[in-house]
């Protein structure tokens, strides 16, 4: 796991100047967050407006329960959009602007985090813990070095924690489906014969609800709301470009190295397997 935090602690009573001072020691989180998703949104608003397609200005969701304390940001396209050139320009624009920033703050914020030993008889039970992706966990032991975290916890500068939180959204707005910023992307690029397989690459995303209940959540938004497919949008009379293709499966790939399979983790059940553990272990 990454890094951890508290759920509740019985030890510190909740008064007006304790949450003051959460406050003041957490508005790097929020600020850095904010500037995250906005610079996402900008990415597909500033492309819409370029090309002349009308499009909302960002609207921020709030989310003040949990552990991340938003839903995101979204802008609204107003109208239809003309060709996959501009569908791609205006659906890469968001991810590959929240990437870039998402992981430099990671990367700050990781060099200012700081290395703890548990004692132990430590008490996973009333922390939450934040799983990893390839990125966050080389990232990490390449700038604080080997982590073991059976022994080991990392504390998380609040940089940190919006990087990963940043890097998460990224991730899932690239899964490659329907209306999310992947399925913009990879529907550019293969147009209408990428129909012929997509619903198998959908199943296989089925799979990483054995992993963590959250992907099965997904997985019914995706069908239900997002859908599989991407509703039809003509050619552009030259294409998209070579350039345009690379830098779209470029991003498509980047997925495999920022994707998180469990997210957050209980720490009741830290050291429990997964659903696909425990069917692994009783097929082999």
């Amino acid at each position: 796991m990454t890094f951890s935090e508290i759920l509740f602690n019985e030890a510190v009573p909740q008064t007006l100047e304790n949450y003051k001072l959460t406050f003041f020691q957490n508005w790097p989180y929020s600020i850095s967050l904010i500037l995250i998703l906005f610079a996402h949104e900008m990415g597909h608003y500033l492309p819409a407006r370029w090309y002349g397609v009308k499009a909302s200005l960002p609207y921020f969701i709030p989310f003040p329960f949990g552990p991340i304390g938003t839903m995101g940001a979204v802008i609204q396209i107003k109208e239809p959009i003309p060709n996959k050139k501009i569908l791609f320009d205006i659906g890469v624009g968001g991810p590959a602007a929240s990437l870039f920033l998402s992981a430099i703050v990671w990367m700050v914020g990781i060099s200012l985090s700081d290395i703890i030993h548990l004692p132990p008889d430590f008490d996973r039970s009333r922390f939450l813990f934040f799983g990893d992706s390839l990125f966050t966990r080389f990232s990490s032991e390449w700038i604080l070095g080997p982590i073991d975290f059976n022994t080991m916890e990392i504390q998380a500068h609040p940089l940190a924690k919006a990087g990963w939180v940043g890097l998460l959204i990224t991730a899932i707005n690239l899964l490659p489906f329907g209306q999310l910023d992947g399925g913009h992307v990879i529907y550019s690029i293969f147009g209408e014969s990428y129909r012929k397989w997509i619903r198998f690459l959908y199943y296989g995303f089925l799979i990483l609800a054995l992993l963590h209940f959250t992907w099965l959540i997904w997985a019914f938004i995706i069908y239900y709301a997002l859908k599989i497919e991407h509703p039809y949008i003509r050619d552009s009379s030259e294409g998209i470009g070579s350039f345009r293709k690379y830098f779209g499966i470029f991003m498509l790939i980047s997925i495999v190295f920022i994707f998180v399979p469990q997210p957050i983790i209980l720490g009741s059940e830290f050291f429990n397997p997964s659903l696909l553990s425990d069917l692994l272990d009783l097929a082999f």
